[in-house]
């Protein structure tokens, strides 16, 4: 086998779908190509191991998930771990493929879990409390594992968790009993005032986050490309921004041809017959019928059809879509629609 001309870290990055890390100008323009390098030899192999996205990684699905002795599918069993666990991430390695588009696993005290399944996460709980909250609030994503959203604030019942990177909008801050500070949601989870989370669980976005990225620039336009699940953005001819997808299935598929943006949120709250997922992170909308980009957290595992319709990607990679395209959303808004045919052109292929 000829020896790729990227190193170890830059394929496991690529391969986790984190070419999304470009968050302000000015940007790497080989990051389409080095993408597509990827996908082309997605069951590559290499030694050795590089730091993992996250020092934690939350198991996403509903049913357990094997670690093994080594990074194969067929590597002896060492345990199970279900839903909702939190385990600390050592490294992240190429090993044998479950299924020709994700060779990646993730080392774990135990051994090694693959990472299609397994949300990394931080714990990185908050220390100040912001008091004096003006309407209509601030945007804020959930920055622990989970935080455990109750209907009064230190109420004995959970009503549900809400993951990590998820967004809703903080509209207040307010004393339990125990004078413990909690925080209000809307948005992403509730049109009216919500329930409430530990101050320490979720991070304010501040505005400059959420600025443009090249505003003003013309002849932006995203190309999808279906069969090799990638994502990447143009200004003309010239590649800004690259992210492997996750898209609909052969039951659900992405729509094919040539669209533009027609609405922007910050997050949602979406609902259908067999899901129910809050907070999703700053879906871009591009057909009436709503399909979009937008942030993921229910699985890890990019370079294949997997969704409702939608583009799949990693949350930060949505946020960074969702500040490069037409129509910008001011900060105060929760959504905004673009004026016809003004939004950037998506092309679906």
């Amino acid at each position: 086998m000829d020896h790729p001309t990227w190193t170890r870290r830059e394929f496991l990055q690529l391969g986790l779908g984190a070419l999304t890390a470009l968050l302000t100008p000015p940007f790497l323009p080989d990051d389409a190509n080095l993408l597509t390098h990827w996908l082309s030899k997605k069951a590559a192999m290499l030694p050795g191991a590089e730091p993992p996205p996250a020092t934690l990684g939350r198991i996403i699905s509903w049913y357990q998930q094997a670690v093994r002795q080594e990074p194969s599918p067929n590597a002896p069993l060492v345990t199970w771990k279900s839903h909702d666990t939190v385990i600390p991430l050592y490294s992240a390695v190429a090993g044998d493929p479950p299924w020709p588009t994700n060779p990646i696993w993730y080392q774990t005290e135990e051994g090694y879990i693959h990472s299609g399944f397994v949300q990394p996460v931080e714990n990185d709980r908050q220390t100040e409390v912001l008091t004096d909250i003006a309407p209509p609030g601030f945007w804020a994503e959930v920055c622990v594992p989970y935080a455990e959203a109750r209907q009064q604030p230190g109420g004995p019942y959970v009503l549900r968790r809400l993951y990590y990177q998820t967004v809703y909008r903080v509209i207040a801050a307010t004393r339990d009993a125990a004078g413990e500070w909690w925080y209000r949601l809307q948005e992403g989870i509730t049109w009216s005032p919500g329930p409430y989370v530990p101050f320490w669980s979720v991070r304010r976005i501040a505005p400059t986050e959420l600025t443009p990225i090249s505003p003003g620039q013309p002849d932006k336009w995203i190309q999808i490309d279906i069969r090799n699940q990638m994502l990447t953005c143009y200004e003309g001819d010239r590649a800004v921004f690259s992210t492997a997808v996750a898209s609909g299935t052969a039951r659900t598929p992405t729509p094919l041809g040539e669209f533009r943006i027609l609405y922007k949120r910050h997050t949602r709250r979406m609902v259908g017959e067999d899901y129910d997922l809050t907070g999703v992170p700053f879906p871009t909308y591009f057909t009436r019928s709503g399909v979009a980009i937008h942030g993921t957290y229910w699985h890890n595992d990019y370079g294949r059809r997997y969704s409702h319709g939608c583009l799949n990607v990693p949350s930060r990679a949505a946020m960074w879509v969702f500040r490069w395209t037409d129509p910008q959303v001011p900060y105060d808004l929760e959504t905004m629609d673009a004026p016809p045919n003004t939004g950037t052109r998506v092309v679906v292929s």
